[in-house]
């Protein structure tokens, strides 16, 4: 789904206007209508409180109002500053019957509303909307201090009161909703950390506005909004196959030191499908590599006496890549000469899909222009401090802003960027930027990394191109933390458990 920022918000509302004829309250409607079914989708008739703005967050609150009273809810509207004041939502508030509506004034003391949020067993909170920036005064600072110690469960409508629908940070206090219903789509503070925290569960409204109306509002980002887009994109499993019907993954990762980054790197690339899949690892580490994977074809190289590649490894893994439907290199192979011969070698010389990750990576950075020869798609997975070495920016500046970062890496090399981070981002060219929602703390480990470059080489080795295959990887990565964790700590998680319970917390897919 396109991610939207304000202005792009009311673009495409403009377009879907004038391409049905109908007008602006025509949508305000809609989208109040959408939202109460939702709502009334998730609970039983009972009582609500609607809190509304002055504007026209507030006129889709009417609205909601409206169409849970007609479907017997006991619905109460507390307005937070006073009558509205946008046209539209005035309209909206003309339409409440005064009879069955109990309307109260907000001025200045949460003590004198006390009891509608008694009454309430649900609160709709419905007072900003994607217009809004700054921070709020004290006295609505006050307000969402009591809807968030209210302990009911709170809908806010398309954004949290006193957040910036545009930016991944807050000013002052807001409002922390159960659900937000986004209208229409998504907006960037619906997935980026840390407000998107303050969101609850998303639910996307749907208003009529057209993914072509999206797209022509300018927005070129995209979001996993649920899982069935990711569904949507993955290989199709048929009952008729075989191993060979799902490609080949060659993982070249590990040293003496780092065994855990083979195998979990292999781990991740048989769970996510691959019919085969290849672990090469220096020799040195066959004991402890071997003992660990069942799965995985076992491929030993030679190594030095520390345990890393030795450039002579080049010609096994010439011999592999053969068989290979995609390739992944740099999970723990440290930077020793022998290692950096054979990473620039296998650029050079691979032709199918290829995933650098970690040394890889840090061994390129001192010539990324080497990527600009290759015969292959690749994907590179740096986290900041790897993107740092490789475009010679502090990490400071690429977290500030990580899509313009990634963005024009990938333009420049030809490459698909996917830039880890609490909302990993993957670039290409000639594609939409994606912004990852998924994932948690438990990924703040050693290893993780290894796991997804793991996954993402598995699609890969299936067929997916290396845009659709890294979305993929990073969206089911961070879901798998995301379910794992609410049966388990966050801080004890491994990547190993996750490897290990994949096939449990992404049964579904």
């Amino acid at each position: 789904m396109n991610v939207l920022t304000s202005s792009q918000m009311r673009m495409a509302e403009t377009l879907c206007v004038e391409r049905e004829g109908i007008t602006f309250l025509d949508l305000m409607e809609r989208a109040g209508r959408a939202c109460s079914e939702i709502i009334k989708s998730e609970t039983d008739t009972c009582g609500v409180l609607v809190i509304c703005g002055k504007g026209k967050n507030g006129g889709d609150g009417f609205v909601i109002a409206r169409h849970l009273e007609e479907a017997g809810y006991n619905v109460n509207i507390l307005l937070a500053s006073g009558k509205p004041k946008a046209e539209d939502a005035v309209k909206m508030f003309s339409l409440l019957d005064p009879v069955k509506t109990d309307i109260a004034y907000y001025i200045d003391s949460v003590g004198d509303v006390e009891e509608y949020f008694d009454e309430a067993d649900i609160i709709v909170e419905c007072v900003f909307g994607t217009g809004f920036k700054g921070a709020a005064d004290a006295r609505l600072s006050a307000l969402f201090d009591r809807i968030n110690t209210s302990g009911k469960t709170v809908y806010s409508i398309d954004i949290p009161a006193g957040i910036d629908c545009d930016s991944s940070v807050t000013e002052g206090a807001c409002v922390k909703a159960d659900v937000t219903i986004a209208i229409s789509a998504l907006k960037y503070a619906h997935i980026m950390k840390p407000v998107k925290e303050m969101c609850g569960r998303i639910r996307v409204a749907d208003i009529g506005i057209t993914a072509d109306e999206h797209i022509g509002s300018g927005s070129d980002i995209i979001s996993f909004c649920d899982e069935s887009e990711v569904k949507g994109i993955l290989p199709e499993r048929p009952s008729v196959s075989n191993k060979g019907t799902f490609g080949h993954a060659l993982n070249i990762c590990g040293n003496v030191r780092m065994q855990g980054a083979a195998v979990l790197s292999a781990k991740g690339a048989c769970r996510l499908g691959a019919g085969l899949v290849t672990a090469a690892f220096p020799e040195k580490a066959y004991p402890a590599v071997s003992s660990k994977l069942t799965g995985p074809l076992l491929l030993p190289l030679p190594c030095d006496s520390e345990g890393f590649m030795a450039g002579e490894a080049s010609g096994l893994i010439k011999d592999a890549l053969n068989k290979a439907t995609a390739v992944l290199a740099g999970c723990g192979t440290g930077r020793t000469p022998g290692t950096k011969e054979v990473i620039e070698k296998l650029i050079n010389g691979c032709e199918t899909p290829l995933v650098l990750d970690a040394d890889a990576l840090n061994i390129i950075s001192e010539n990324p222009s080497v990527l600009d020869s290759a015969k292959c798609n690749i994907v590179i997975t740096p986290h900041p401090g790897e993107m740092s070495r490789l475009c010679s920016k502090s990490v400071e500046e690429i977290l500030e802003n990580p899509v313009k970062t990634a963005l024009l890496f990938a333009k420049e090399h030809n490459v698909t960027v996917m830039l880890k981070s609490a909302n990993t981002v993957v670039c290409a060219p000639g594609c939409p930027v994606y912004i990852n929602s998924t994932g948690n703390s438990a990924l703040a480990k050693g290893g993780s990394g290894d796991l997804l470059a793991g996954m993402t080489v598995s699609l890969l080795a299936q067929g997916m191109s290396t845009f659709a295959a890294s979305c993929a990887a990073a969206y089911l990565h961070g879901l798998a933390a995301d379910r794992y964790t609410k049966t388990h700590s966050a801080r004890m998680t491994l990547p190993e458990d996750l490897a290990d319970a994949l096939p449990s917390v992404l049964g579904d897919f």
